[in-house]
């Protein structure tokens, strides 16, 4: 009778793991700003307003805030499995991307035939029949993005423990937010190739190339099966018991972990709906191209990209991960304040908004696994994600009614929309000074700040 064990996995096998699964959320990263850098082309050609088009990026997390679609999905993720539960979620990005492109497309009428004056007529009379259908696009795609990222963050904590943790998160963010470099730097070229609609089909084959890197992903998960090394497999022999995502265990996460996610939501509604803006605001305020406008608002990602894994590596070794939560959030308001009201050149703030979103995602992402047992760990990510989505919501539409309000002459005056961003940057700095005072205070004498999990 054979009982050799099977052999282990190479060290490299789940770095190999990492790369294919941040594919899918790389298309996921673009499809959400294949629009911004579009954002001059859609309202000129589609005829939307300033707040039309925010309602683009609210949309986006209508139904993860108001259905509860994303607290729903952590909870189908453990009874369905990452394999279902991953196929869904990433079909539903495929779907909504597909759906955002349908809705630009001038053939629209011809393809509804008398479901067209239908739809423009039955519910809101004001919106026309391109901007329902593109909205009903961007909903279905953010429940699947959303959805994918919560598979994501599981696969991850799966993967990787320890001392990697940090540089593995930072290296997945690189991944992912290449596919927003590259959105603002090839949608507009694509536009002026294949037209704003077929730039947005262009967005929609990406997103369905990421959909089929799951499968690849899904395989190397099935050929790990049982090896020691693989998630799951402890030294004796045998499989742990895989982590459950239960709702009600939220009631009992302490005031840090509240603290962290009031810290990611007022941080992420002052970086992600102005990356949305930055394009039009470089062509309104500081008379860049439409193109050009999309390179330079694309210095926001580029930094982000170099300093994210760096950064991670340095909290692996270092710890102080309050301490880079405070600078990083303490960094957006200088940068919000110079855009708004100076003519200093945007690309400097714009890229140091980058080194913010580096600061702040290396130290907390890999936080919540040290604050948060791992048998709530499910729970953990669904309720922050939850909450990121409530400002990933609101504050886009806010900014476009801001803009709509000091509009003169087709001339957009971003002032006082830039102040809304400084303010939340104020607004999170608190909060993240709050986190260190609560993470000092920790019962169970589990401090973010300076353990190094080991």
């Amino acid at each position: 009778m054979n009982t050799k064990s099977p052999r282990p996995l190479h060290p490299a096998y789940r770095w190999l793991v990492l790369v294919i699964m941040s594919l899918i959320c790389f298309a996921q990263y673009y499809i959400y700003d294949s629009i911004t850098p579009l954002g001059p082309l859609i309202k000129s050609e589609l005829g939307f307003t300033g707040s039309e088009y925010g309602l683009l990026f609210s949309a986006y997390s209508v139904a993860n805030v108001f259905l509860f679609m994303l607290l729903i999905a952590g909870v189908l993720v453990d009874k369905l499995g990452l394999k279902i539960s991953g196929i869904l979620y990433g079909f539903l990005c495929f779907l909504g991307a597909t759906l955002t492109a349908v809705g630009s497309w001038k053939g629209l009428p011809g393809l509804l035939g008398g479901g067209y004056d239908w739809l423009r007529t039955a519910f809101l009379p004001e919106w026309s029949p391109e901007l329902k259908i593109m909205l009903l696009g961007r909903m279905i795609y953010g429940v699947g993005a959303e959805a994918i990222l919560v598979v994501n963050n599981k696969v991850l904590a799966r993967w990787f423990t320890g001392k990697e943790l940090a540089f593995a998160y930072g290296m997945n963010l690189t991944i992912m937010r290449l596919g927003t470099f590259l959105a603002l730097n090839v949608q507009a070229p694509a536009a002026g190739w294949f037209g704003l609609r077929g730039s947005l089909w262009f967005a929609a084959a990406i997103m369905g190339v990421g959909f089929s890197s799951y499968f690849v992903y899904l395989l190397l998960e099935r050929l790990a099966r049982g090896r020691l090394g693989a998630p799951g497999v402890i030294e004796s022999g045998g499989v742990a018991p895989e982590e459950k995502f239960v709702l009600r265990s939220a009631f009992s996460f302490d005031s840090s972990f509240w603290f962290i996610s009031l810290l990611c939501v007022t941080f992420y509604s002052a970086v992600f709906p102005f990356q949305s803006y930055a394009p039009d605001i470089l062509v309104q305020k500081f008379g860049y191209s439409v193109n050009a406008a999309g390179h330079v608002a694309s210095a926001l990602i580029f930094g982000t990209m170099i300093f994210t894994p760096l950064l991670g590596l340095y909290v692996d070794r270092k710890g102080k991960r309050a301490t880079m939560m405070i600078a990083g959030a303490l960094l957006l308001i200088p940068c919000h304040v110079l855009i708004g009201y100076t003519h200093f050149p945007p690309i400097v703030p714009i890229f140091f908004v980058g080194v913010a979103l580096s600061l702040v995602p290396a130290a907390l992402w890999a936080a919540i696994p040290m604050m948060v047992p791992e048998n709530r760990l499910g729970t953990a990510f669904g309720v922050v994600g939850y909450v990121q989505n409530v400002g990933l919501m609101l504050f886009p539409f806010l900014a476009g009614k801001i803009a709509d309000a000091h509009t003169v002459a087709g001339v957009v005056d971003y002032t006082s929309t830039m102040l809304m961003f400084a303010g939340l940057g104020v607004v999170g700095f608190a909060f993240s000074v709050l986190l260190k005072w609560a993470d000092g205070r920790r019962k169970d004498g589990v401090s973010i700040e300076a353990v190094l999990r080991k």
